[in-house]
């Protein structure tokens, strides 16, 4: 009885009245009674559609400015009436209240109208809408016997429905899906605002962030990915709807086959690393680890001296850059196989050298939002979620302090700063060798940081980089002094690190013996 449904009254109250008189004819044609309110009834009335008004069912006139016009039991018994209850029915017909079948109802605008209000609350208040979520709710909940409408975007497959007399259970139970959403995102939007009034945010962009014990995530699914990080699993692309208008990275490709969810993942290290690199400064990511970083007088010098510190790792890497490709860097990049490319310009002619690479993928990052300061990271684990500010520290020379009897150089402090800065990015534990601003070997991921020095070391004698006079940048620690030994051995002749280890007198007394400088910054960056 309840598979289709033949509907006889539809209630249509909107803001965004776009398309509404289309969907309006199509009802009238279907001999479907319509009732609506102020604005929608006048705009339908004007096309020469007949509604007939709330304040006819009701038998009584909108109220309080309009705050109270459809909360009433002879509107909200016609939504929520079990069609398969005689009880129901019969009340009803006793109170003259008409089945109303189809709800189509969207909502004010309460985020455009709290931002264009400039802190005018009694305004802000007022775009609070009631009636509207009341309605929707109703008609959602009561999905088996009416058809809830949110989003214009629906009203062509709606005429489609009625046409083909397809409006069945399922179908309802879709649109009341969507419809929940699109309260509970309206609701957590208002509950935003009395939180930021009173300086405790619960999203995920306010410097008092962390002090909210509620967070929203407004998240809207954006792309379906052909799989996650590995074939078995799925894996989709969701974006944040607090910044709808804000282009992502996806958006920025513009050649090469499907982007992946490493890809993704790869990316985003590559875009967060080259933002803070300057001059002109190359990145070369795989597996979401740093593997050759350089900053040069030009691009081209900054590739090849990222690429030499691991050119190995670099097959099917991700290579980031900071400035505009030219023809004479495409063409060198095209004589390697790289599974992406991202840089802030491409000249033209570059673009056409590089997609002669049918499968490279090219991502132009020019008007990527970069983050905020407050920005947060979300982590979910098997049953909680970790929340965290993202690590945004940039230390300069002036927050440093030289522990060690010998002071470096003004050229390995600044090697040293480039090289703490790549180290960020690196899995712990990471070790980062580095000298004339060029990595010439990375430890990643490792387990105990001496391990991580060796592979440091053992890579970049392998790629034939002369460690003599390097630097060396530790993520964090260093619990021994056997790993200041080893750097000793390798011929670098400074480190920088941030402290903080009970046995730093040890270490430090250890690089006193070598003759190595040692800087602490006083922060960690550990990368998990």
């Amino acid at each position: 009885m309840r598979s289709l449904l033949k509907p006889h009254n539809a209630l249509i109250s909107v803001f965004n009245k776009t398309g509404v008189e289309k969907l309006a004819k199509e009802l009238t044609l279907n001999n479907i009674q319509i009732i609506s309110t102020g604005g929608t009834a006048k705009l339908l009335e004007d096309n020469l559609i007949p509604v007939r008004k709330v304040d006819e069912i009701t038998g009584f006139p909108e109220i309080l400015g309009g705050r109270v016009k459809t909360l009433n039991p002879k509107i909200h018994g016609g939504i929520l009436a079990d069609r398969n209850e005689i009880s129901h029915l019969n009340t009803l017909k006793s109170l003259n209240i008409p089945h109303i079948d189809i709800v189509i109802v969207n909502l004010y605008p309460f985020e455009k109208i709290k931002n264009n209000s400039k802190g005018n609350e009694k305004k802000i208040i007022e775009g609070i809408d009631i009636g509207g979520p009341t309605m929707i709710r109703a008609a959602a909940k009561n999905y088996e016997d009416v058809l809830v409408v949110v989003d214009p975007d629906d009203y062509n497959l709606i005429i489609e429905k009625l046409r083909a007399e397809k409006i069945d259970k399922e179908f309802r139970k879709n649109l009341a899906k969507k419809a929940f959403q699109h309260t509970c995102y309206y609701d957590a939007s208002i509950s935003e605002y009395f939180f930021e009034d009173s300086s405790k945010s619960s999203h995920l962009e306010s410097p008092d962030n962390l002090d909210s014990s509620l967070f929203f995530l407004h998240l809207e699914k954006t792309k379906e990915l052909r799989y996650g990080e590995n074939p078995h699993q799925k894996g989709n692309v969701y974006v944040n709807l607090r910044h709808p208008k804000v282009p992502n990275i996806l958006e920025s490709q513009i050649h090469g086959n499907e982007v992946s969810f490493n890809n993704l993942l790869d990316l985003d290290t590559a875009y967060q690393c080259i933002k803070g690199l300057e001059k002109f400064a190359c990145l070369i990511v795989k597996h979401n680890n740093p593997c050759g970083a350089a900053v040069a007088s030009n691009l081209f010098d900054a590739f090849e001296q990222a690429r030499k510190c691991d050119p190995v790792s670099c097959f099917g890497g991700i290579v980031a850059l900071s400035h505009e490709i030219d023809e004479n860097l495409a063409e060198r990049l095209t004589d390697f196989f790289l599974e992406v490319v991202l840089a802030p310009a491409i000249s033209p002619r570059a673009r056409e050298i590089l997609k002669r690479k049918k499968n490279l993928k090219i991502f132009v990052h020019n008007n990527l939002r970069y983050f905020k300061e407050y920005d947060l990271e979300v982590r979910q684990l098997v049953d909680c979620f970790l929340i965290q500010q993202r690590d945004f520290v940039r230390v300069l020379e002036k927050d440093c302090k030289v522990v060690s009897s010998r002071t470096p150089t003004s050229e390995e402090f600044k090697s040293s700063l480039f090289a703490w800065h790549i180290s960020k990015f690196v899995k712990s534990n990471a070790i980062v060798f580095a000298k004339n601003f060029a990595t010439l070997g990375i430890g990643a991921g490792q387990m105990s940081r001496i391990d991580a020095t060796r592979i440091a070391i053992e890579k970049a004698k392998n790629n034939v980089r002369d460690l003599q006079g390097s630097v060396v940048a530790s993520d964090a620690f260093f619990p021994f002094k056997d790993n200041i030994e080893e750097i000793a051995k390798s011929g670098a002749s400074c480190i920088i690190q941030p402290g903080g280890s009970v046995r730093d007198e040890e270490v430090i007394e250890t690089a006193n013996q070598h003759q190595l400088a040692m800087i602490f910054t006083n922060f960690r960056h550990f990368r998990h």
